[in-house]
């Protein structure tokens, strides 16, 4: 490939057109093949290296033309290039020749310094800058090489071999990683059984079981109760089975005298609730706590005061007797008893509330769909899986089935873990991490743990993720090492892969 005609086009992308028939006829540089044998240590290039900015590509290499064998009468021309397809850039040749062809150059005013003759023991330094243009994203750098040998009959050349050798891999796409979403099918029950729960705090008489009914509050207490259970009721689609009532009293006074106020207030609030609600007595179920220790423990947790932790140890110890557990409280905690009677007891005298239920099942996507917009908690995990599934994966309506699930089963690790991936599918990291703190811990959660550790580019925290999940044989998780693998290798060698 000597004294080719070069037609610059579109940026830099050259064609070449060959004028002489004696010159040697390589087709497009693209569609040449590596001939055997052909390799950096033969042309003796070293210090290999490409390198990108926002706007261009340099390509440095350095050339040692002692002892390449070559005749005196022949030339070897290194012409790099990068290339991707059919765009080809051609970058500055290097001529190495030998004592006879080098002279020849000379007289013909080659005065280049990437001429170089054979022998002399001086080093050629290479290095060339081109314009970044988009099809060099991914492309290679090749260096065409053509030994051309001096004919006796005039002073023209003759070919003698043609040669391509591609020395580097460029690859500055952002490397993709593409995690395999692995959901989580919910368990698919004969019956959907829900609950509704709530608190009451209603006020009685001191030291009796009747409503002090002077308190304007206590309306509002117990209807909350009344309106819970109405809810379902009313639900043409719901069939109540229990509604349970376990009133609470707090921890001052004689113990049986606290047995009796727990256990007759919650009898008086059974009875208000049936009268109201007008269903079978035999669906109420009724409990009591006569004094509520560990009310008063969550209270000191959330409102630590002086002496918290010592408190909070009594209300555990269980060597204490509930019989007289107030009496040694009162006299163990004379300064901080006071204000807890005052502002803490009466948040112990309570009445919470379970009504549990069934609903018909659904079977229709379309009836599915409907009821998540009227009445949201008449589905199970189950039919929300289905009706995700309806929808296109990552998209708005997939994302919003999955993040309801999580909302109505806000304790069970399958609908936190499919949420987790959800938002993960549509770019909500921070959301995801929030569903995945209450994924559990298993395999699956491992890997979605891992998934969302690569998308935040913590790949140390993925690698101990993923293995942990690979381990136990959770799927996808090979897959995504070596995707970690992949990405990191690209990462490092700022995408040249030196061949």
């Amino acid at each position: 490939m000597v004294n080719p005609k070069f037609k610059i086009q579109n940026s830099q992308k050259l064609s070449i057109e060959f004028m002489k028939p004696y010159i040697s006829c390589v087709v497009a540089a693209s569609a040449l093949t590596a001939a055997a044998g052909v390799n950096t240590g033969r042309l003796h290039i070293s210090d290999l290296a490409v390198l990108k900015s926002d706007n261009s590509i340099t390509l440095n290499l350095s050339v040692s033309p002692d002892n390449w064998g070559i005749k005196s009468n022949e030339k070897v021309i290194l012409m790099p290039a990068i290339i991707a397809g059919s765009d080809t850039v051609m970058l500055d040749p290097i001529t190495v020749a030998g004592k006879r062809a080098w002279f020849y150059e000379v007289r013909n005013g080659n005065r280049s310094p990437l001429l170089s003759k054979t022998g002399t023991g001086k080093q050629i330094d290479y290095s060339r800058t081109v314009d970044y243009l988009p099809w060099m994203e991914t492309s290679t750098v090749e260096i065409l090489v053509d030994t051309i040998s001096e004919c006796n009959c005039s002073d023209r050349f003759s070919p003698s071999g043609s040669d391509v050798l591609k020395v580097a891999q460029l690859n500055y796409s952002q490397q993709a990683i593409l995690p395999k979403f692995n959901y989580i099918v919910p368990g698919d029950t004969l019956e959907k059984n829900f609950s509704l729960s709530g608190r009451a705090n209603i006020r009685f008489m001191v030291n009796k079981t009747d409503i002090d009914w002077s308190y304007a509050g206590n309306y509002a207490e117990l209807d909350s109760i009344l309106l819970s259970l109405n809810k379902v009721k009313d639900n043409p689609d719901a069939t109540v089975k229990e509604i349970s009532l376990c009133g609470y009293a707090s921890p001052e006074g004689p113990y049986a005298n606290n047995v009796r106020l727990a256990k007759g207030r919650t009898e008086v609030v059974k009875e208000y609730v049936r009268k109201h609600s007008t269903l079978p007595a035999s669906l109420y179920k009724t409990s009591f706590v006569a004094e509520d220790w560990q009310g008063l423990k969550k209270w000191l947790e959330v409102n630590p005061i002086p002496g918290s932790q010592q408190m909070i140890a009594f209300i555990d110890d269980p060597k204490i007797p509930l019989e007289t557990k107030n009496d040694i409280f009162r006299q163990r905690f004379p300064e901080a008893y006071p204000g807890l009677l005052k502002e803490v007891y009466p948040l112990l005298r309570h009445t919470d509330y379970r009504i549990t239920y069934n609903v018909r099942k659904y079977y229709d996507v379309n009836e599915i769909r409907q009821v998540m917009l009227t009445n949201p908690r008449n589905l199970s995990q189950n039919e929300l899986y289905l009706l995700a599934k309806s929808y296109p994966q990552g998209s708005k309506e997939y994302f919003e089935v999955f993040s309801l699930a999580a909302r109505l089963f806000p304790d069970d690790a399958t609908a936190n873990l499919n949420a987790g991936l959800a938002s993960i599918s549509v770019g909500d990291l921070t959301g995801a991490a929030g569903y995945l703190e209450r994924a559990g811990e298993n395999p699956k959660a491992d890997y979605a743990r891992g998934v969302l550790a690569v998308m935040n580019k913590d790949f140390a925290s993925a690698r101990t993720l993923l293995e942990k999940a690979e381990a136990a044989g959770a799927e996808g998780a090979s897959e995504m090492l070596q995707q970690i693998d992949a990405f990191e290798e690209s990462y490092q060698n700022g995408g040249v892969t030196i061949l």
